[in-house]
């Protein structure tokens, strides 16, 4: 019996896998430790001679690596949604590890090698397009900083990251397991990352163009919750309204609030939308801020009321609203395009194939109000940078207790603040407008898609199999 087949390292496979995808997942602060974390589990999945202590071990890393959660929402959703989540978690990666043994055993390498990624991506594809909370949870948000792998979500989407952050851990396990096929691995893993990153770099060197100069501006401590009184709301749209005014000497063609920030009765929504519109004229820019209305049959919109100069203003309605927290609200059905400008409220950017309906319209910077939960600010921040690589847009996201992001098409981060409740959060920078039109916007959901294809023709290989390469590849 080796190493790799030992309780033992079972244990330590679980732990360090565990501990990796809480470092690089979900709120975890360094990403790109996706792309090592699953080595270790993956060695101990095809190498032992019994699955039961595989499925305890993936099991065990799956939960350890979705309790970052806890941190971030611990104060915010009931205990029983955390537990079931992060269980629900844990099954995820126990059935997808085991299912990736059956079939690495039993396949060639050449099959072998695809067998993680394609399941993994498959499974969170398809979770994505049923969840409440769209892409959230992927492990392809871990490659942001990555920029010439970010890039190829320009093609494939998120999936197609998340596809990537599973390929190289799984080639480098299988690279442990069967050194001889290196050849193998060099070929099916190698040379197609290699071309990533050199279409990455390629598409990182464009970007000229058309900019426009974005401001952005937060003040948590007026940040009401979603019963804000009329005095509130006055005082909250004055406080705002000398910030925009501040805004004149940086001669921003754009100004954006927080998600949420006035309301709720429409008398005092009118009144701060007055104040605000006036101070967005003293200084000639688009404004774009964040409502709470209660209409007169008692429904309640989370809208973006967006004053332009010269113009007549314009409102979009929230589409996508948080399970639980928004139960009250009524959902929008349609995007806010105005010129080159998209805007999207929120939770609204974790829906790729919804924002994928601005990339169409030629949409070049998405105008973003948004309120996070402090701790998963950074998170939901970068979730938008990839929304704009996918589509080809520059992002301006405004959050209440999270982050003030600027980002280009390309990912790169322009500016960014962190926002507190000491003192009000400000930000001014140039963005360069997105070129549209990615094949992304064109292709659509191709690749994800393609992954189910993959992931049904492998289980499928699998299953015809007689297991005659499961000797080799444990030995």
């Amino acid at each position: 019996m080796t190493w790799r087949e030992r309780p033992w390292f079972g244990v330590i496979a679980a732990l360090l896998t565990g501990g990796l995808f809480l470092c690089s997942r979900d709120v975890g602060p360094a990403g790109p430790l996706v792309l090592v974390a699953p080595i270790a589990i993956l060695i101990f999945a095809v190498s032992a001679q019994r699955a039961w202590p595989v499925g305890i071990a993936a099991f065990s890393a799956g939960a350890i690596g979705a309790s970052g959660l806890i941190f971030a929402y611990g104060t915010i959703f009931p205990p029983m949604v955390l537990v079931t989540w992060i269980t629900g978690q844990g099954i995820w990666y126990l059935a997808i590890v085991l299912l990736t043994r059956w079939v690495a055993r039993r396949v060639s390498m050449w099959l072998a090698i695809v067998s993680y990624p394609m399941f993994a991506t498959a499974s969170e594809f398809a979770f994505s397009l049923a969840s409440p909370h769209g892409s959230f949870g992927a492990i392809g948000y871990g490659l942001v900083d990555l920029l010439p792998l970010l890039q190829a979500a320009s093609i494939g989407g998120v999936a197609m990251l998340s596809f990537i952050a599973a390929l190289v851990p799984m080639a480098l396990a299988m690279l442990i397991v069967s050194p001889a096929d290196w050849r193998k691995i060099a070929i099916v893993a190698g040379i197609p990352l290699l071309l990533i990153c050199a279409f990455g770099a390629a598409r990182l060197s464009s970007g000229t163009g058309d900019h426009a100069r974005i401001a952005l501006a937060a003040i948590d401590s007026l940040q009401a919750d979603d019963d804000p009184s009329e005095a509130q709301t006055i005082e909250a749209a004055k406080a705002y309204a000398d910030l925009v005014r501040g805004f004149a000497a940086d001669h921003p063609d754009i100004v954006v609030l927080p998600e949420k920030e006035f309301g709720l009765m429409a008398g005092a929504a009118d009144a701060a939308a007055a104040q605000l519109s006036q101070a967005a004229g003293e200084i000639s820019a688009t404004l774009v801020a964040g409502f709470n209305e209660l209409r007169p049959d008692g429904a309640r919109l989370n809208l973006a009321r967006v004053f332009v100069p010269r113009g007549s203003p314009a409102r979009y309605q929230k589409r996508r609203l948080v399970p639980g927290l928004e139960h009250d609200f009524i959902p929008g059905e349609a995007p806010l395009v105005i010129g080159d400008y998209g805007i999207a409220i929120c939770k609204d950017m974790d829906f790729a194939p919804m924002i994928r309906e601005y990339g169409r319209r030629d949409v070049r910077l998405m105008l973003v109000p948004a309120w996070d939960f402090v701790a998963d600010g950074r998170l939901h921040a970068r979730m938008a940078v990839v929304r704009g690589v996918e589509n080809g847009f520059a992002v301006a996201r405004a959050a209440a207790m999270g982050r003030l992001t600027i980002s280009d098409a390309y990912g790169r981060v322009v500016a960014e603040a962190t926002t507190s409740e000491q003192a009000p959060a400000t930000l001014v920078a140039d963005v360069v407008l997105g070129p549209g039109a990615t094949p992304y916007v064109r292709l659509g959901d191709a690749f994800g898609w393609l992954t189910i294809l993959g992931a049904i023709t492998l289980a499928t290989v699998g299953l015809l199999s007689r297991g005659r390469h499961t000797q080799r590849v444990a030995a």
